[in-house]
């Protein structure tokens, strides 16, 4: 009982001093990992400084905001003159006078809500437009699927549809 007893101490003690030395290497490794990382990041700052020093002292705000004062006219004062003057925006689509609802009343009418659109003469196709889905819209499109359409009775597969 003695020897065993023994044994299970000699066994505990072998543990005891794995987990020391285990403990002792993960505090070595957090202390060079830590370490690393201060190194990376005064490298980054220094880069920073040193990327901010050859600007010459400007920033980007300062450049757009130059920029800005070298313009002759407001943007948005652009836009409002076109719309004082009645223009629609961009080229007009081929086949008519702009400002035409489909209806053909000058201005849009009730129906089309004021829009102007001018209509195209016949045979003539609009640009082909398509909406795209993002994929966010997509993945939240459920729908049920459909039942699988079985023959009525007495209609065999091969045969074709009765007309």
């Amino acid at each position: 009982a003695a020897e065993r007893e023994r044994r299970l101490q000699e066994r505990e003690r072998l543990i005891e001093e794995r987990r020391q030395e285990q403990a002792r290497l993960d505090a070595e490794e957090r202390r060079k990992e830590q370490e690393r990382w201060e190194q990376q990041q005064r490298e980054h700052e220094e880069a920073e400084r040193e990327r901010r020093g050859s600007r010459g002292g400007s920033g980007t705000a300062a450049e757009a905001a130059i920029l800005v004062s070298q313009r002759t006219q407001n943007p948005r004062e652009f836009f409002r003159q076109r719309e004082r003057s009645g223009s629609t925006s961009g080229p007009a689509l081929p086949g008519g006078p702009p400002g035409r609802c489909p209806h053909g009343e000058v201005g849009g009418c009730g129906g089309c809500r004021g829009s102007l659109l001018t209509p195209l003469p016949a045979g003539a196709r609009r640009p082909f437009l398509r909406y795209q889905r993002s994929l966010t819209e997509s993945a939240f499109i459920f729908r049920r699927p459909e039942p699988p359409q079985t023959p009525p009775p007495g209609v065999s597969r091969g045969a074709p549809p009765p007309s």
